[in-house]
C-alpha cells in the first residue's frame, strides 16, 4: 500500500529553520517538533504577520487571513 500525501495549503511567507534547510520536506528534520517550532513571516521578519496575528503552521494555513498568499 502506498502512502498518499495530502495537500495542506499554507502562506508562502511562512518560514522556519527546518524549511530553510529541508525545503518542502521540513517535517522530516529531526529538530522539527510540531507545535514547538518557531516560525516567522517573511513580510515582517517576526513571529506575527502583517495582520498583527501570530505566525504558525496552523495559523498561516488559514485562507481567511488578509495576508494569506497560497504557496
Amino acid at each position: 500500500m502506498s502512502e498518499e500525501s495530502t495537500y495542506k495549503p499554507r502562506c508562502m511567507n511562512l518560514y522556519c529553520k527546518s524549511m530553510v534547510v529541508y525545503g518542502e520536506a521540513f517535517e522530516s528534520d529531526p529538530e522539527y517538533t510540531e507545535g514547538q517550532t518557531e516560525f516567522w513571516c517573511l513580510c515582517t521578519s517576526q513571529n506575527h504577520g502583517p495582520d498583527g496575528r501570530t505566525v504558525s503552521l496552523g495559523d498561516c494555513s488559514n485562507k481567511e487571513r488578509s495576508c494569506f498568499q497560497e504557496f
